[in-house]
């Protein structure tokens, strides 16, 4: 299995160990922060930068730098949702490129590593993940696999935005990811949207319908609590 798609098994079994009574969008970033071994993160969603909405947000540090970058207009996360291209910063290149978010944030609350990482999966940028750090030192995973990752926790909040196909097909196909999803509730003791979630990211690492992975789930192909996967 490729370096990508080990890292989003990592992010499966961290989302598993989160919190079950908090949001998707919380519990994914959650995650996402801890297999990076940083001190905090945001997700927020936008399809135009005016329209940005933070959906989680891990520490309060965190949030405070979602708030500043809505007001000061500058910061990672508008930079990669704004370039399409991840941002990393150490704390003396913060100062040149945000000035004004460095000095309403302080010296004392500056990360020592700051990352901006776009979401999107497909062609758009649908928004951007924002990490933080009081390490100098960089996260264990490439910034490659940092935006896979990204992407992934975009389609598994997000969906695929797939608009065709036969009433008939949608139905057999809805009612086969509906049996695939509470396999994987069984499997990895999660909530029905975070098995959703899984299996959209699980399709997405592969480049497959979600359908094809819920096929392969009902036919004990696959099976999330030990990442089997005997596809192709």
């Amino acid at each position: 299995m490729d370096r990508p798609a080990t890292a989003l098994t990592r992010l499966t079994k961290a989302l598993a160990d989160t919190d079950a009574d908090s949001p998707l969008a919380q519990r994914l970033c959650t995650a996402l922060v801890r297999i990076l071994a940083l001190d905090g993160g945001a997700i927020t969603i936008g399809f135009a930068e005016s329209e940005r909405t933070t959906l989680a947000a891990t520490d309060d540090l965190a949030e405070q730098i979602e708030d500043l970058q809505d007001m000061l207009r500058e910061g990672p996360g508008l930079d990669a949702f704004r370039t399409g291209e991840p941002v990393v910063l150490s704390r003396a290149e913060q100062r040149s490129a945000w000035p004004l978010l460095v000095q309403a944030l302080g010296e004392d609350h500056l990360p020592e590593l700051v990352l901006g990482v776009p979401i999107s999966p497909q062609s758009d940028v649908l928004g951007a993940v924002t990490l933080h750090t009081s390490a100098p030192e960089p996260p264990p995973l490439d910034l490659a696999e940092i935006r896979f990752l990204a992407d992934a926790v975009g389609v598994a909040i997000l969906g695929t935005f797939d608009r065709q196909d036969s009433t008939d097909l949608v139905w057999r196909t809805r009612d086969q990811v509906h049996q695939a999803t509470g396999m994987v509730v069984a499997q990895l003791q999660v909530h029905p949207h975070d098995a959703m979630a899984v299996l959209r990211a699980h399709a997405f690492a592969h480049g497959v319908s979600v359908p094809t992975v819920a096929d392969a789930v009902l036919n004990r192909k696959l099976d999330f609590r030990t990442d089997d996967d005997h596809e192709g």
